[in-house]
């Protein structure tokens, strides 16, 4: 097997990772003031993108950036409590920010490791990482707003 820096696992954790964090932010974005909401769409937008470029490229797109890219939504939440502001809910704020700061230092340790080889069998690790980040983003995404922007479901009396 050629070696790799990032392999197929690799990918697949940070691009997850990436997929998360994004759709947490997107999700907080629904009942924020409108300039947060713009700023939590745009983030979780572009979170979203990346994690899909990380996930079915072979390489990991812009790793320096990404870092860097990575960092910007908890240091702007931590702003935020500093200020006293009245910003997005903490449970899925918290679990975004544990996904993005995974992404850091994901890359980071990637930029700083030499090629290794793919692993014999990528779909299990594929899977672990995938359950992981499903683990922390769903009961967050519950936390959001957007459960309750759903509709009701319609109760029907099943005698009339």
């Amino acid at each position: 097997m050629t070696p790799t820096r990032w392999t197929a696992v690799t990918r697949s954790a940070l691009g997850f990772a990436a997929l998360g964090a994004g759709l947490l932010h997107l999700a907080l974005a629904v009942g924020s003031v409108p300039w947060l909401a713009t700023v939590l769409a745009v983030v979780g937008g572009v979170e979203f993108l990346w994690g899909v470029l990380a996930v079915s490229r072979p390489g990991v797109p812009f790793p320096r950036a990404a870092i860097a890219g990575a960092l910007v939504p908890p240091a702007a939440w931590v702003v935020l409590l500093l200020l006293g502001s009245d910003g997005p809910r903490a449970l899925p704020m918290l679990a975004a920010t544990a996904l993005d700061l995974a992404v850091a230092v994901m890359l980071a340790i990637g930029r700083r490791r030499g090629p290794t080889a793919e692993p014999r069998h990528p779909a299990v690790g594929i899977v672990i990482a995938g359950l992981v980040v499903a683990a922390i983003t769903v009961p967050a995404l519950i936390a959001t707003e957007v459960t309750t922007q759903l509709p009701a479901p319609a109760h029907e009396d099943p005698l009339h």
